[in-house]
């Protein structure tokens, strides 16, 4: 009797508390249904991996959702909830859409005609074609420039900065006996894809999409002979000063200036014999400033950023020098950097002594006894993030991209270090007066700003011809530090107040997702030994899926992978780095077999990102 009356009075209960009871049970499979779906996205994984943290002002925004819904009458609450699921839904299925892969470029694209458009506003007698005949020429040109070692037939069309990033990479070559085999090379198409007005300079970047056989060969160590043919798209940039007409530096081997034949045998200087004009400055004619691989096109924060706040007040510098770009810093950091770290190979510290501060001279100079040289080194992205003034000067701040592969020489051995291509982010700090003195030249082109004399490598920072210091920051960019990412980000918080403009270091590569960080070292760990058999495709295919990417839109993936031009990319966060290391084990051991490549690339990632806490 007693179970009756108490049943009687939860059915009455429940018949009079209807609409409260249903909202209720509403609300709390809401909140399941939007924790279920946030969990996956709270690291940023796709829905493979947690971690991370919360969103500030995510409970307020829930709070006052659950508020309307429980609000609404019965049955329209359902109706609406129905409609908050599926768009739930929809947006993680968006979400795992939205990644850098999926923008990865195809070889047959088209000029972007908008950005095409614009440009010709400011400068309507652009020809299209003349510059693609020009682009395709310095392609060409320059592939069998570096095939032998030899840039001086195209020095005079690129900066100070490129023809370091070649020269260092050529340096490497020669202590590990190697050389650069091209055959077959054939120029699919070119498409103009960005154009960004950079100070007085105009900036184009064009993509390249060619077929190639690419082996690298040394007799020596032949263990590092790797290479076959592959199809790639890479981004070539050319800058030039906004105005110059009529010279082609492409077409001729004389002086723009005087007509005087150039030297062909071009060094640290691209400079006529007669005039002393400096040819690779874009005062004649679109010069080759970088070369950028696709992944790294698409996910580079910085070439969005010339036209945001940073780019504007860095570029008022531009008014009291007219020589002035953020290209061209980029291009000096680039340049330096890479002097620096072959003074540190070579253990030549006259190599880096002039633009360098005596303060990080010292710092650096200290050279450690191993023999480590470069099997590879790339610059991936060079960047400016911040722009500050303290003690009546200007400093810049340029996070460098690289990509290295290290070698250990040792009593006539040479020991493999890294297993595949690791990145590195380093941020260089470069300083100049305020009120800088006229500049007569660079010396990162070998050239005394005070006198325009020749510089040589030199322990020596006074001129030999005027006598004023070298590494004085009263008319150049001088570097004065390099930091580690948490250490700039140390740098950057205790000196904030200096900064006039800055970009966080740590959204480089924000627009990487954890499961992009996860499935490029997948595909790396698979072409570790240079195949990818049956269950690595079927894995990597199911993992595409199941990430949301497209299949027909990242097989560029699968090409750079086994032609190993793909690199090692790892987030700051280690809970992150850990689970990418564990999914990466698991790659390995797909077809039950691990194998010594497989297992030595993955001892050298674990050694490099992973710390034992």
């Amino acid at each position: 009797m007693l179970i009756s009356i108490q049943f009687f009075n939860m059915k009455k209960f429940i018949i009079q508390n209807r609409r409260i009871l249903v909202n209720t049970s509403l609300i709390l499979l809401l909140v399941t249904l939007v924790a279920i779906q946030a969990y996956p996205r709270a690291g940023g994984a796709g829905g493979s991996f947690g971690g991370g943290g919360s969103s500030s002002g995510g409970g307020g925004a829930l709070g006052i959702l659950l508020w309307i819904i429980f609000c609404i009458p019965f049955p329209w609450n359902l109706v609406v909830l129905g409609l908050i699921i599926a768009l739930a839904i929809w947006g993680n299925k968006k979400s795992k859409q939205q990644t850098i892969f999926n923008q990865l470029p195809k070889g047959d694209m088209e000029d972007r005609q908008k950005a095409l458009n614009r440009y010709l506003q400011v400068d309507p007698d652009f020809n299209v074609d003349n510059f693609k005949a020009k682009v395709k020429k310095a392609f060409i040109e320059i592939q069998e420039s570096w095939m032998l070692k030899d840039m001086g037939k195209v020095r005079k069309y690129i900066s100070d900065g490129m023809y370091q990033r070649l020269n260092t990479q050529f340096k490497m070559m020669n202590i590990l006996d190697q050389k650069n085999i091209i055959e077959n090379l054939v120029v699919k198409n070119i498409y103009i894809d960005k154009v960004e007005l950079d100070g007085n300079f105009d900036i184009i970047h064009v993509a390249v999409n060619a077929t190639i056989v690419d082996k690298f060969v040394s007799s020596k160590y032949p263990q590092f002979n790797s290479g076959g043919s592959e199809e790639f798209v890479e981004y070539w940039s050319f800058i030039k000063k906004r105005g110059v007409k009529g010279t082609s530096l492409f077409d001729s081997q004389n002086c723009p200036k005087c007509g005087a034949e150039l030297p062909k045998n071009a060094g640290d200087v691209s400079q006529c014999s007669y005039c002393k004009t400096i040819t690779n400055l874009g005062d004649y004619d679109w010069i080759l400033s970088e070369i950028t691989q696709a992944d790294d096109y698409v996910s580079s924060y910085s070439k969005a950023g010339k036209e945001s706040t940073l780019a504007m007040k860095v570029n008022e510098l531009a008014k009291t020098n007219p020589d002035f770009s953020i290209q061209n810093i980029e291009d000096k950091a680039s340049n330096g950097y890479l002097q620096i770290i072959t003074a540190k190979v070579l253990k030549d510290p006259l190599i880096m002594r002039r633009f360098v501060s005596d303060e990080l001279y010292a710092k650096l100079s200290n050279f450690e006894a191993d023999n480590i040289v470069y099997n590879r080194l790339y610059l991936n992205d060079v960047t400016l993030i911040g722009a500050s003034q303290s003690n009546n000067m200007n400093m810049l701040s340029i996070a460098i991209k690289s990509s290295f592969q290290r070698v250990m020489l040792q009593n006539g051995k040479a020991t493999l270090l890294d297993g595949a291509m690791n990145s590195m982010t380093e941020t260089v700090i470069m300083s100049r007066d305020m009120n800088p003195q006229l500049s007569k030249g660079s010396l990162y082109a070998h050239v005394c700003p005070s006198c325009a004399g020749p510089v040589k490598d030199t322990i020596d920072t006074k001129c030999q011809y005027c006598g004023a210091e070298l590494n004085s920051t009263k008319s150049e960019w001088i570097i004065t530090d390099i930091l580690g990412v948490a250490e700039y980000n140390d740098y950057y918080q205790s000196n904030k107040d200096t900064f006039i403009a800055s970009v966080d270091i740590y959204k480089l590569e924000s627009l990487y997702d954890v499961r992009d960080y996860a499935f490029n070292n997948v595909l790396v760990v698979m072409a570790a030994d240079g195949v990818f058999d049956p269950k690595e495709a079927e894995m990597a295919a199911t993992l595409a899926k199941k990430w949301g990417y497209k299949i027909e839109k990242i097989n560029p993936m699968f090409t750079m992978a086994k032609s190993g031009g793909l690199v090692i990319r790892m987030p700051e966060d280690q809970k992150k780095c850990q689970k990418i290391f564990k999914l990466m084990e698991k790659a390995a051991a797909i077809d039950g077999f691990v194998s010594p490549e497989e297992q030595q690339l993955l001892d050298s990632v674990k050694k490099q990102y992973i710390r034992e806490d």
